[in-house]
């Protein structure tokens, strides 16, 4: 069974990853996050790739669909968070999520991930914690050829600049419009593809 956020004693840690996985997509059957993506539902690639991640812990926060999207935690070392007000737009389940970090005075950056892009690599993230840790930035985000992507790393400073939003939020414009000290990691590839309606996953052999 996934772990409820809050619940219990959490122990002490510096990097949490929250993983976002609270829409229901575009024109799918069943939401997004349970949608069959080579086999198996979209979100366990993705939670298969956080595993191998250089974090401490990992939130995954659920809306549309949670109990659905729940059954995919199962047996995994992640906690769940459940956010009511998911459709309020983006900028709610990363409220809910920075709220819950604020509480853990030992958590001191976060990797906001996407649920619905599976392909990013312990590499990547690796190189994104790295680079936080070392410049001590408000945020990190890696620009995969020419283009700004996700994850984003941010620092426990920088939480109160997305604290104070609402609607749908543009989390690279907040960045750029509100953070000061803000570091960019090149990565020599294309970003791994976002699922966002079923014609964005791969087709059948």
């Amino acid at each position: 069974m996934p772990s409820w956020a809050g619940d219990g004693y959490a122990p002490a840690m510096s990097t949490v990853a929250i993983v976002l996985a609270t829409d229901p997509g575009r024109d799918f059957e069943s939401g997004k996050y349970v949608a069959e993506f080579r086999g198996r539902p979209l979100l366990a690639h993705v939670l298969d790739d956080v595993a191998s991640w250089p974090i401490d812990r990992v939130v995954v926060v659920l809306g549309h669909g949670a109990g659905e999207v729940a059954g995919v935690l199962e047996g995994r070392d992640v906690d769940a968070l459940i956010d009511p007000e998911w459709q309020e737009g983006l900028a709610s389940p990363v409220r809910a999520a920075l709220d819950l970090m604020e509480s853990d005075r030992s958590t001191s950056r976060v990797v906001i991930a996407r649920g619905d892009q599976p392909g990013v690599t312990s590499e990547v993230v690796g190189a994104l914690v790295t680079r936080a840790q070392e410049s001590r930035a408000d945020a990190v985000v890696p620009k995969y050829r020419y283009a700004l992507g996700w994850p984003v790393v941010l620092a426990r400073p920088s939480w109160s600049a997305f604290l104070q939003r609402e609607g749908d939020l543009d989390v690279h414009g907040v960045i750029a419009a509100h953070l000061r000290d803000v570091e960019e990691v090149w990565i020599d590839r294309l970003s791994p593809p976002v699922i966002e309606s079923p014609s964005d996953l791969p087709s059948r052999p």
